[in-house]
């Protein structure tokens, strides 16, 4: 177990989402044992708790519509989410896979364990927001790569220049804005197009005032 994990575990919010019994009291009592910041939490709510880290969820029969509605209002990143379950079944399994849980906690909750669950599904989830966040950052550069080689198109067309100046002449006009060249290329783009748009609606303009004489 890394020190730093253990040492992240005082500053997370969990939520245990679990019937207000015995079992549901040892389990919040074994987390704070651990380190944790733990809310015992029942009924199941409409929302979590705002700044919810850890969610440790019992799969009730009986609220199984109460936890469908509240896994549709998690923000995005969704807290780490650990599912309590007494017994595996067709329903008990699609309602797990439904939550996004990352890990598995079976009945009866022994505290043996529990931590190294936390452990696995908290460095799952950071691994899968990391990810998450590379896949943007990836996606935002394709997009500017496509905007800046479309903007030099447009420069070359209508300025008839080569592609070596039409970068030179964006990169300077983003130096001289101080703004990202990517964000010139899309005003240029967007430029185009009300240009574009213009003279389409001039065309259209003519040819409903002029109509040709049938014969």
């Amino acid at each position: 177990m890394s020190y730093a994990f253990l040492k992240e575990l005082r500053n997370l919010s969990v939520v245990v989402l679990h019937p207000m019994d015995e079992e549901g009291m040892a389990l919040t009592d074994h987390l704070r044992r651990i380190g944790c910041m733990p809310q015992l939490v029942w009924p199941v709510p409409e929302k979590l708790p705002k700044g919810t880290n850890i969610l440790l969820v019992a799969i009730v029969d009986d609220q199984r519509e109460a936890l469908r509605r509240l896994f549709r209002t998690m923000e995005n990143p969704a807290p780490t989410l650990l599912a309590i379950v007494s017994y595996e079944n067709p329903a008990t399994l699609q309602l797990v896979l439904e939550s996004g849980a990352m890990a598995v906690i079976g009945r009866p909750i022994k505290p043996f364990g529990l931590l190294t669950n936390l452990a696995i599904a908290r460095n799952i989830w950071t691994q899968t927001q990391n990810l998450a966040r590379d896949a943007r950052r990836y996606k935002r550069k394709v997009k500017g790569e496509q905007a800046v080689s479309r903007a030099k198109t447009i420069l070359m067309a209508t300025r008839n220049i080569d592609e070596d100046q039409a970068h030179r002449e964006l990169r300077a006009e983003a130096m001289s804005r101080r703004i990202a060249i990517e964000a010139v290329a899309q005003d240029i783009i967007a430029g185009a197009h009300t240009q574009i748009a213009g003279i389409a609606s001039v065309g259209e303009e003519i040819f409903l005032s002029d109509p040709k004489e049938s014969d």
